[in-house]
């Protein structure tokens, strides 16, 4: 057992203690497994360490490094939605944007997905109509990231991807979009190779990621190898993530798998399917859950040949299910307005 500080933690470690608040309320139960969201709720509890007993103590040293120049994913997805959030509105408004900003994003994301460090996305997101446009684009980036991770794409050609992700759909913001629905995949790539500083690929993953591999897709109707690798990884990103998140839809991220899997052939190469069923954790560790028994639980453990039955541990954890082992169960929903 070791009591390291928050800023050590990493996601993985499980807890040998209880947290309480200022308040004496429990905030985190010992055993607990720490995911990166709940790492940043620890920060924002004003925690300065707790108590872990998964590592050595000799252990914890060899983790300061890495920790303290890799942000959370989601110390990056409060960042990106600044960033965008900025991007957007200058494109809006004049047509034109600072692309320092998104550069210097896009490196930080490819630093920490092209580290050795585990990454999971916890994709199923509660989303308003005013936002979805900011939370759908980072959505898209990390798991379009993590996919090209899983092509063993460089760290260069990973910033790359990065980029054309974050803006695949900035075309529905400019003024030259007549049609935002129809227009925006033209008009993202006209505005991003006006940008000297934005890379030419970066601009054509906005333009393809509405293509597809059979030539039924927009706005040029290419097919086969003429639709980029890269815009393909953006292209499947996207239809994953709006399949999932569609606002009024109760749609599970393993439906969503079963989403793009039917499109194998159709609408992308098997490779690149294959890479991202890979990368994807429908239920990362951490991820709240309404079972089909009415039960509501933590998921605690997650198989890695069959991540979509997880182990879920109830709230006061005095009931374990594992859903390998219990057929009849199922998830029914993800739980997104949780508290930590």
């Amino acid at each position: 057992m070791s009591r390291v500080p928050v800023k050590d933690l990493i996601e993985g470690d499980r807890l040998a203690d209880n947290v309480y608040r200022n308040d004496g309320r429990l905030a985190l139960a010992k055993g607990m497994i720490l995911t990166s969201r709940l790492i940043e709720g620890l920060y924002k509890l004003s925690v300065d360490d707790v108590e872990i007993d998964n590592r050595r103590s000799n252990e914890v040293a060899s983790h300061e490094t890495p920790v303290e120049e890799l942000p959370t994913i989601q110390t990056l997805r409060y960042k990106a939605l600044d960033v965008l959030k900025t991007v957007f509105g200058e494109v809006s408004l004049r047509g034109s944007f600072n692309s320092a900003p998104i550069n210097r994003l896009a490196n930080e994301i490819s630093r920490r997905f092209g580290s050795d460090l585990e990454s999971s996305v916890q994709m199923k997101e509660l989303r308003e109509h005013d936002s979805y446009l900011l939370s759908h684009s980072i959505n898209v980036c990390l798991l379009a990231v993590l996919t090209a991770h899983k092509l063993n794409y460089s760290e260069e050609h990973l910033r790359t991807v990065a980029i054309g992700a974050l803006l695949h759909d900035i075309g529905y913001v400019s003024p030259d979009a007549a049609n935002p629905a129809l227009d925006h995949p033209r008009a993202g790539f006209d505005l991003l190779r006006r940008s000297s500083d934005i890379p030419l690929l970066s601009a054509h993953i906005a333009l393809q990621h509405h293509e597809q591999v059979n030539g039924a897709g927009f706005p040029l109707g290419i097919r086969g190898d003429a639709f980029r690798q890269s815009a393909q990884i953006v292209a499947i990103s996207n239809d994953f993530d709006h399949f999932v998140n569609e606002i009024g839809k109760n749609r599970l991220p393993h439906e969503g798998i079963e989403y793009v899997m039917s499109k194998v052939d159709s609408s992308y190469d098997i490779e690149v399917v294959r890479a991202f069923i890979k990368c994807i954790t429908p239920y990362p560790v951490g991820t709240v859950v309404k079972l089909s028994n009415g039960m509501t639980g933590r998921v605690c453990a997650v198989d890695e040949s069959h991540p979509t039955r997880p182990v879920v541990v109830t709230r006061d954890r005095s009931v374990r299910l594992d859903l390998m082992k219990m057929n009849s169960i199922l998830i029914k929903e993800v739980v997104l307005n949780n508290a930590i």
